[in-house]
């Protein structure tokens, strides 16, 4: 059954209605953005009924040459948003140029995920971010379209919108998008490949080049550290403070500082096919063997499954444009070897020696084998990170209980097993953004609102009985009226939004949780191996919040993109002096993708000044010991697992390096100990980045 929402009921905030017949074509104001609001009676807006089970359809086509960007936030009459936290927000990117189908799965605003599903046919990534809530308790809606890159926005054709409680046909609409190297047909650019001798041709002149290199540049040592300085040798990498800087140390001794290339030892990145066939002008056959590598399914990239469940994905098909490539260059037996001859000898010459990230995100990538012939350093991602059945908010596992405990000495054994004992790994990442840290949520409000009785609800109702004996105080510092600490038990929303005390315990049993999921997971995985170091949980981001608990690591890790991660090295160093690792970053270029990065520059020129001025001002920081760029691929024109579809690789589909970007990348590696040792002062040459909005 359809419901549907008429024209007449959106009220249009930004932007203009330019026709109307069978669609509504609007234009986006000076600011280039649509944004139509719709109002109505609790759950009832725009005359119709929503509810959580239904679908939010809009049947549309965004003429812009980018990503496109939809959000829809939901609105409660007399909410207040509390500061730091956002609106109640499902957002999306979405296939621009093609008549495609934006569906909302209205359950989402009870945000026990912040990805959502992964729809196929004109969708690409989705996101879903405020506190906990439901479509019942909403009276209005918007909905906003832009370029997340201020590109080109001519129009949106708005065909329909309604509320279904089923899918409906999610299948695009026009003609390919995706020529046969896996390169954007509607674009042209200085590197684009042309023709298949040309492809080939080139492939192969880089394999030749390769068999040449001369390794790691002159200074370093075998594992990439510098000759000129030298610390205690212990057989692994470890830390190290000189008096001046942190440092990490490679197994002989020598200072080392972690450049790393993320996902280094990658041929491409697969991208969904079903329900978007007639979007490329080629595809092999599923059952041609000679292209048998550059095919999988969903649920054989973990990162999916970690998401979706183990198991689904089974149907979905998904091809790699990159190794197909390589397959058309050097054959199905050959194309393997040559890729790693050829990868090997850029980073190295680039000055990369760290390789980042997971480099084991792919079952089929023949890792192990790979980085035994590379002989690169590298970090490791671990996977099928410990979850409970009930968890406390997204990822985060109910931490106090004995499952969670005995799920972490399996977790410490199974994933450590193949890496114990090996000298070329520096350490290992124990989570990567958990989803529960990229909200502004506390954790002890969400335990206290659990339905269950969690053992972790146990846990702080312990704490705060031994802490203030009555129940009378508690309710002195709450504003509240329990009779007993076991009213304690019975769910409650936003008992920490009262008082300034409330706030100051709620935070205090927050912190409480996050070091019982840090220290369980770090004595399991330090009793299996010790050699090696803990290099966190890798956040999105770094400040006090996000630091409770890092003492317990060897190396504090997170994400920073931004033009500089000088002012998120100095608030995180400033909090606590330990050595830290940027587990990735990027200035993502423009021309050949429909998305360019989170950070971006408009010329590759501009984009290798902007990743050298990033480089050199944290290699100058005292505190940090690597950083680590994401990531060596572009990703696929039409997204990956999860729909993302950036132009931030050093080389592209076909695989051509962009040449101005790491001619910056190995004159700066050049300078790096120097940089590292304070002998140089760091470029002051910013280049340019622009922030995806």
């Amino acid at each position: 059954m359809q419901e549907r929402i008429a024209i007449d009921q959106w009220e249009i905030l930004q932007g203009s209605v330019a026709g109307m017949g069978k669609a509504v074509r609007l234009v986006p104001d000076q600011d280039g953005v649509v944004r139509m609001r719709i109002e109505g009676e609790t759950a009832a807006m725009a005359g119709v009924r929503w509810s959580p089970e239904k679908w939010l359809i809009v049947d549309m086509l965004a003429d812009m040459d980018s990503v496109v960007s939809i959000q829809f936030p939901f609105y409660q009459k007399g909410e207040e948003i509390p500061p730091g936290e956002s609106c109640h927000m499902l957002s999306y990117r979405l296939i621009p140029l093609r008549r495609i189908k934006a569906a909302v799965r209205l359950e989402e605003l009870a945000s026990k995920s912040y990805y959502l599903d992964m729809l196929l046919g004109g969708v690409l990534e989705g996101h879903a971010n405020g506190h906990p809530t439901s479509v019942e308790k909403m009276d209005a809606m918007e909905m906003i379209v832009r370029s997340p890159y201020r590109n080109r926005f001519s129009s949106l054709t708005l065909y329909d919108a309604y509320l279904t409680d089923e899918l409906p046909d999610m299948a695009v609409e026009g003609g390919p998008m995706v020529d046969e190297f896996g390169q954007w047909i509607g674009k042209e650019w200085d590197t684009k490949i042309h023709s298949e001798a040309q492809l080939v041709s080139y492939l192969k002149a880089e394999y030749e080049t390769a068999q040449k290199s001369p390794g790691f540049p002159d200074g370093w040592s075998r594992w990439g550290g510098w000759l000129a300085k030298r610390f205690d040798a212990t057989g692994f990498f470890h830390t190290h403070h000189d008096g001046k800087r942190w440092w990490l140390v490679d197994p002989d001794g020598y200072a080392f500082f972690s450049n790393g290339m993320c996902y280094g030892s990658r041929m491409g990145v697969y991208g969904f096919t079903d329900r978007r066939e007639t979007l490329f002008s080629w595809l092999p056959d599923p059952k041609d063997s000679a292209y048998q590598d550059a095919w999988t399914t969903a649920d054989q990239i973990p990162e999916f499954a970690k998401r979706n469940g183990v198991g689904v994905g089974c149907d979905r098909k998904m091809f790699n444009f990159a190794r197909a490539n390589m397959i058309r260059a050097f054959g199905k037996d050959g194309w393997w070897d040559a890729w790693q001859a050829i990868n090997t000898a850029r980073l190295k010459s680039w000055g990369f020696n760290t390789i980042g990230v997971g480099v084991n995100n792919y079952e089929d990538e023949n890792v192990l084998e790979y980085l035994k012939k590379a002989q690169i350093p590298f970090v490791w991602t671990l996977k099928k990170f410990p979850r409970t059945d009930v968890r406390i908010f997204r990822d985060f596992p109910d931490v106090y209980s004995k499952t969670f405990h005995s799920q972490t000495q399996e977790f410490a054994r199974s994933q450590l097993r193949d890496l114990v004992g090996n000298p070329y790994l520096i350490g290992y990442f124990v989570n990567n953004e958990p989803e529960w840290k990229v909200a502004y949520i506390n954790l002890a409000e969400r335990v206290f609102a659990h339905p269950d009785r969690l053992s972790s609800k146990g846990a702080l109702v312990d704490w705060l009985r031994e802490k203030y004996r009555d129940i009378s105080v508690v309710n002195v510092r709450w504003g509240r009226n329990f009779e007993s600490f076991e009213d304690l038990f019975t769910p409650a929303d936003r008992l920490n939004a009262d008082t300034p005390e409330a706030q100051e315990d709620f935070a205090a049993m927050h912190a409480l949780l996050v070091e019982k999921y840090i220290t369980v997971l770090k004595t399991a995985l330090s009793s299996v191996d010790p050699e090696h170091l803990n290099l966190g949980m890798r956040y999105a981001g770094a400040g006090p919040r996000e630091m409770a608990g890092c003492e317990h690591y060897d190396v504090f890790s997170f994400n920073c993109y931004a033009p500089s991660a000088a002012q998120a090295l100095e608030t995180a160093g400033g909090h606590m002096d330990v050595p830290m690792v940027i587990g990735e970053w990027h200035i993502g270029g423009e021309k050949s993708l429909l998305a360019h990065g989170l950070w971006f520059s408009h010329t590759q020129k501009e984009r290798g000044k902007a990743c050298e001025f990033y480089m050199q001002g944290a290699m100058a920081n005292k505190n940090c010991v690597g950083i680590h760029y994401f990531e060596m691929n572009d990703q696929p024109l039409l997204g990956r697992f999860d729909g993302e579809n950036m132009a931030h690789g050093a080389i592209d589909v076909c695989n051509r390096p962009y040449e101005e970007l790491t001619a910056c990348f190995k004159h700066t590696a050049e300078k790096m100990y120097g940089l590292c040792a304070g002998d140089l002062d760091p470029t002051q040459i910013t280049g340019e980045a622009f922030q995806r909005r």
